[in-house]
């Protein structure tokens, strides 16, 4: 469906306005020369390009994007509504080929039951006749004894034999007779038994249409009738089986379906709870001093980027991790964190919130992400962004515009990130990295330090607890988890100061470089060799490095999903979608059963249709969905995932239209390059 409403550009182009740089494609979607879509004839748009022309030679180019935006959403919306209407008439034929079958199925005993009813009336008027022909050959026997004995009597004593002897004769033929009247009474009630099965016989062949020999004997009828009920006993057996596939097929897309309204529902709450925000404005937080010098310091350190940065900025004012683990200021040689004989006092949180996840307070792969919070007063926006929610005051405060020390300028802020361009033209995505750990159920616990650094402690109903720390702008730290005995597994660890990295000594990739496939059935050994390479590389990297370094990231195992796609600015992954991760969360299950410190880095990609700040928010949020869809479907621990978006950095196909193979998304398999995880 997705792809029914993504416009489709093919090459070469069929037409081009050079009043207005604006192009035709094949099938009349009109795009603007920055390969903006002005006009959607999939989305069902009629599209003059003369008019539009004119709109975009007046400036309103931004308001022809909306209206396409806002067609290609009431297309899907209708398309949806099309598959839940189809769905409800799936179920509605399934329940009435039901009562079909029960009517059929009563309607058949209550025949059944009349054949037999029949059949004992036969048998009973049968035995009846009988006993009536017999008593009436015993009567008239009786009349002719005394027929005899009267005239014997009357005759006299010479007519005395003569007479006993007629009485005898008499009474032999009646004895004759009653014999003959038994003999016809068996024969009747064998003729009616016979007419009986010959009955029950052809309704039998009528109903499986099969036509009844008059002249077969009783027990050929007989056998023939067993034979014909045992074909339809069959016969409803495989209907019965036809019927109870379809009713599964039914109840799928009826589970479908109520997947489908239930997403729609969650948006629509989300939605409405946008609204009641815009209705009722709040006091935006006040971010102090010192927790906005420590994130513009964050956001002014040097990239990963740089050959010759050591991270030195990377433990700047780090009071979470002070009272997490009290560390003090300074490391030593080999780079591990710096401790006295009597350690500083930890700090104390400026602030504590705990709060219990609810299914609304949780996003799913199948919500879309609501509009930024926007200003409406003095010191009151339209609410709370979810940055401002969990404590990361000081991204929450960041206006677009601003200009940081070092010439950087907040170009972008939407709430949940915040992108910010350097002088060279390059982008930055920040945002909360705890996002994916706040399930439905867990008790989050979120500690907030007067320099904008975070310890969060998320307490889970099977007794687990996973512990982040995270710097003023929402990076990890440092994160691990405890069993409910204590166990503790360090995941990530990127407190002490990274080592420098030249690039041009690292090893370029292999061609024959270790990649999982789907199809794999030995996923854990290739993610075993894959350690083996990266031991053989002598030294390991932190995880900012591996996040923004492509040449290292590079070095990492790969799994293939190119199978799951998006929908032209959306981050939304619909059941559909979902189920094409089954393969990929299977191998990822595996991996982790053989080390359950694995770490995996969730990429997102766009194409390079729309502005480069867009495109690399969009495809951060698209690499979030794709790991709470391995949560929410697959069961794949979320302390285990680790996302980031490269918007159209990285195109799969190398081309500026709007292509469907560079919308995607990419997993690797990053813990043999990080420090190596520990277990304790």
């Amino acid at each position: 469906m997705s792809l029914a409403l993504t416009p489709i550009q093919p090459w070469p182009l069929m037409a081009q306005d050079l009043s207005a740089n604006l192009t035709v494609s094949e099938d009349g979607s009109v795009l603007a020369e920055d390969g903006a879509l002005l006009c959607s004839v999939a989305a069902g748009q009629t599209c003059d390009i003369a008019l539009i022309t004119e709109q975009v030679v007046a400036g309103n180019a931004d308001e022809l994007i909306a209206e396409v935006a806002a067609a290609e959403e009431a297309a899907l919306a209708e398309a949806l509504a099309l598959e839940e209407a189809a769905a409800a008439e799936a179920e509605a034929e399934a329940a009435a080929a039901a009562e079909a079958d029960a009517a059929a199925a009563a309607e058949a005993e209550a025949a059944a039951a009349e054949a037999a009813a029949v059949e004992q009336a036969a048998q009973a008027a049968a035995a009846e006749d009988a006993a009536a022909a017999e008593a009436t050959a015993a009567a008239e026997a009786a009349a002719a004894e005394e027929a005899a004995a009267a005239a014997a009597a009357e005759a006299g004593a010479a007519e005395e034999a003569a007479a006993a002897e007629a009485a005898a004769a008499e009474a032999l033929a009646a004895e004759a007779a009653a014999a003959e009247a038994e003999d016809a009474a068996a024969l009747a009630e064998a003729e009616a038994a016979a007419e009986l099965e010959a009955a029950v016989a052809a309704e039998a062949a009528a109903e499986a249409e099969v036509p009844v020999d008059p002249a077969v004997p009783a027990e050929a009828g007989a056998e023939a009738t067993a034979e014909v009920d045992a074909e339809a006993d069959a016969a409803a057996t495989a209907e019965a089986e036809a019927l109870a596939e379809e009713d599964a097929l039914a109840a799928a897309q009826a589970e479908e379906a109520a997947i489908a309204a239930e997403a729609a529902a969650a948006v629509a709450a989300e939605q409405a709870a946008q609204a009641i925000a815009e209705a009722e404005p709040v006091e935006a937080p006040v971010v102090t001093e010192e927790e906005n010098q420590s994130l513009l310091n964050l956001l002014s350190a040097p990239d990963a980027t740089d050959a010759g940065g050591d991270g030195s900025d990377v433990l700047t004012g780090l009071a979470a991790a002070a009272a997490a683990a009290g560390l003090v200021a300074g490391t030593a040689a080999d780079g591990t964190a710096a401790t006295t004989e009597a350690p500083a006092a930890q700090p104390e949180p400026e602030s504590v919130t705990t709060t219990t996840v609810t299914e609304a307070d949780a996003r799913s792969s199948a919500q879309e992400f609501a509009a930024a919070p926007t200003a409406v007063g003095n010191n009151q926006r339209s609410g709370l962004s979810n940055l401002e929610k969990v404590g990361l005051l000081a991204l929450g405060a960041l206006v677009v515009g601003k200009v940081l020390s070092d010439g950087r300028e907040v170009v972008e802020n939407t709430g949940d990130r915040v992108v910010v361009r350097d002088p060279q033209g390059n982008f930055s995505v920040y945002k909360d990295d705890d996002t994916l750990l706040r399930r439905p159920g867990s008790t989050v616990r979120t500690e907030t330090f007067n320099d904008g650094s975070t310890r969060t402690t998320v307490d889970r109903q099977d007794g687990a607890q996973v512990v982040t720390i995270r710097d003023a702008s929402g990076r990890v730290l440092r994160r691990a988890t405890y069993d409910s005995r204590g166990n503790e597994i360090v995941l990530i660890d990127d407190l002490v100061r990274e080592e420098r990295i030249d690039i041009s000594t690292l090893p370029r990739p292999r061609p024959d470089r270790v990649t999982i496939s789907t199809n794999d059935s030995n996923a854990a050994l290739k993610a075993a060799l894959a350690r083996d390479e990266a031991r053989a590389l002598g030294r390991t990297f932190s995880l900012r490095q591996i996040r923004e370094i492509p040449q290292v990231r590079e070095l990492a195992a790969t799994i293939d999903v190119d199978n799951i796609t998006f929908a032209s600015g959306s981050a939304v992954i619909r059941p559909s979608e979902a189920r094409k991760l089954a393969s990929l969360g299977r191998i990822m299950d595996d991996i982790l059963r053989d080390n359950p410190g694995e770490v995996f880095l969730i990429e997102g990609h766009t194409d390079a249709v729309g502005s480069a700040s867009y495109n690399l928010t969009l495809s951060d949020r698209r690499a979030e969905s794709v790991a709470l869809a391995l949560t929410e479907y697959y069961d794949i621990p979320p302390e285990n995932m680790v996302v980031q978006g490269y918007g159209e950095n990285e195109l799969r196909i190398d081309t500026q239209a709007d292509e469907v193979r560079n919308r995607r998304a990419a997993v690797r398999v990053v813990t043999p390059l990080m420090r190596s995880a520990s277990l304790r």
